[in-house]
């Protein structure tokens, strides 16, 4: 049984102050802990429903987690529902443990391929962002001070599970880390909506210029004001992508996708 004082520990896991103290953060429905199983993500203790456990899947998954050592809490789904973040609780919520990475497995470990994401703060680009980067074979994700908590529940549901196969460095000094990225020989791209060279121009059949060879980094910033000045200057090629129709601008995290897809085309090709 979950006692009150227990519930209110768990309460304070829907904040980020809390998630920051308890080093802790919840998982929520069937398919996101069946991937944070799978990637056997330190989980703490399952909350679960009895009808979530008469279901087929959700026995094999409670068995699964039971083997892992968490401890399985069976609620009613009153509790579940005060605790979601959704409007349909689905019946199953695992408490697990924060992962810090520390900066220097940037350079210590064979790394090719990162994406930087600077002041982003709205959580569902944050997360499809990630996912994006795992689809297509980003080997490290960077987060800026200043973009939302990785372990904000938007955050980790957008990622659609990517949040436990990519490892990601959060509250990153992003001007300093990219000094130290320089000096290990990756290259800087930067996005930006005004500056830099077209990327139709960069990727066609007459003009290869998008030289995605080798370690590179690829910087991507706030939605409204873009890239920090000193990032921009930081970068070796800035990049933008035209558009044709009268929206004044991309959404970010499609921006993302678009530019990550002809960086992994281009290694590609070798």
């Amino acid at each position: 049984m979950l006692s009150k004082e227990k519930l209110k520990e768990l309460s304070r896991l829907k904040t980020k102050k809390g998630r920051s103290k308890e080093q802790k953060f919840l998982i929520e429905g069937l398919r996101l802990c069946e991937e944070a199983a799978d990637s056997f993500w330190p989980i703490q203790s399952v909350l679960f429903t009895r009808s979530f456990e008469g279901k087929a899947r959700g026995k094999r998954l409670l068995k699964k987690l039971q083997e892992s050592n968490a401890e399985l809490i069976p609620v009613k789904s009153q509790v579940m529902s005060k605790l979601s973040d959704t409007v349909t609780a689905q019946g199953i919520m695992c408490v697990a443990k924060t992962k810090k990475h520390p900066v220097k497995d940037l350079w210590e470990k064979n790394l090719k391929i990162i994406v930087a994401l600077d002041g982003i703060r709205d959580p569902g680009n944050v997360g499809t962002l990630i996912r994006t980067a795992d689809a297509f074979g980003v080997d490290a994700m960077l987060l800026s001070n200043d973009t939302v908590e990785l372990y904000n529940p938007k955050v980790v549901r957008s990622t659609m599970g990517s949040i436990f196969h990519l490892p990601v460095f959060d509250e990153i000094d992003l001007e300093k880390t990219i000094l130290q990225l320089k000096k290990q020989k990756f290259k800087i791209f930067s996005t930006d909506v005004k500056e830099g060279k077209s990327l139709d121009k960069m990727v066609s059949l007459s003009n290869h210029k998008l030289d995605a060879s080798g370690k590179i980094c690829l910087l991507i910033g706030n939605e409204a004001e873009g890239l920090d000045r000193k990032l921009l200057e930081l970068s070796d090629q800035i990049i933008h992508i035209p558009t044709y129709g009268k929206a004044e601008s991309l959404n970010v995290a499609v921006a993302g996708g678009i530019l990550l897809y002809e960086v992994t085309k281009h290694r590609m090709r070798g």
